[in-house]
């Protein structure tokens, strides 16, 4: 994470966001309507997979408490309404047990609907690397778009567009860790380095199983490539030098009272004493005076 960054003057990763595409005016406000949730199916191109349950749940809490407050964006269909937008917020009334909910109603085509999703989603974070990757195939397959087009589309750089899609070429266990967040993209983009998925596999492997930074992991797709790699991968997957970081680090934590970390590749390395006051830089300055 960046220092000295002010949240307040933090951009949008979107060129355009959803207020634009789809901007609620005060007109807008007057026309929101009470729809019967049995009238209204899901989205079709809906891009998300998966929901945190335990989110999911404190919504349904809220909505019990409070009603739903924003609300959510459809179209009309020949037979009732498609949902565009505010997918949690009708899944947490159905389950709150709400006969309708507040929407507003949309005359949009289908690739128009499959954008506003997309754009929600990723403007809310709630999309993984996975699921926001197939939302950007779907409007390269279903409406023929280039990389290009789809950049402009929600906003984000033709570079950002193709890496993302990169990573549908993965193997589906790799895929899955993606998904479920217990490995990061900057990993991921570091194994796409292999083009093998034999190799690819082991080296995720290996970086989940020696806890790799994104810098050793480099490092290790690096040393495979290498005509000596068996010398250069040993030293950086050594147990034995593993294990005696983590005594030393378990040693200092015990002495200092504070977290410790080592950092470390073939080469070099950093040790990392945290503090959270003054006092507590004292008492770690005394150990080593």
């Amino acid at each position: 994470m960046e220092s000295g960054t002010d949240p307040k003057q933090k951009k949008s990763p979107l060129g355009r966001g959803l207020q634009s595409l789809i901007p609620v005016s005060p007109l807008d406000r007057e026309l929101v309507h009470r729809i019967k949730l049995s009238d209204i199916k899901a989205n079709r191109y809906q891009p998300r997979s998966e929901f945190i349950e335990e989110k999911l749940k404190d919504l349904e809490l809220s909505i019990k408490e409070n009603g739903v407050i924003q609300p959510i964006i459809v179209r009309k269909m020949q037979a009732g309404y498609e949902l565009i937008a505010g997918e949690r917020r009708f899944i947490a009334a159905q389950r709150a047990g709400l006969n309708e909910i507040p929407a507003i109603v949309k005359n949009v085509n289908d690739l128009k609907a499959l954008e506003l999703a997309l754009i929600e989603n990723i403007q809310r974070a709630d999309l993984n690397p996975i699921e926001e990757a197939r939302g950007y195939l779907m409007l390269s397959e279903e409406f023929s778009l280039s990389h290009e087009d789809i950049a402009r589309q929600v906003g984000k750089s033709r570079t950002a567009i193709t890496n993302a899609l990169r990573l549908l070429k993965l193997p589906p266990k790799i895929q899955h860790a993606l998904q479920d967040g217990s490995f990061t993209v900057g990993h991921a983009k570091v194994v796409l380095g292999l083009e093998d998925q034999d190799a690819q596999l082991d080296v995720f492997r290996q970086i989940v199983r020696n806890s790799f930074n994104v810098r050793n992991a480099e490092k290790l797709v690096q040393a495979l490539k290498s005509p000596d790699k068996k010398t250069v991968v040993r030293s950086l997957t050594d147990p034995g030098l593993k294990q005696a970081f983590g005594e030393v680090t378990s040693t200092l934590r015990s002495k200092l009272k504070s977290r410790v970390e080592i950092k470390w590749n073939d080469t070099s390395g950093r040790l990392i004493i945290h503090f959270n006051s003054r006092k507590e830089l004292e008492h770690i300055a005394k150990h080593f005076q």
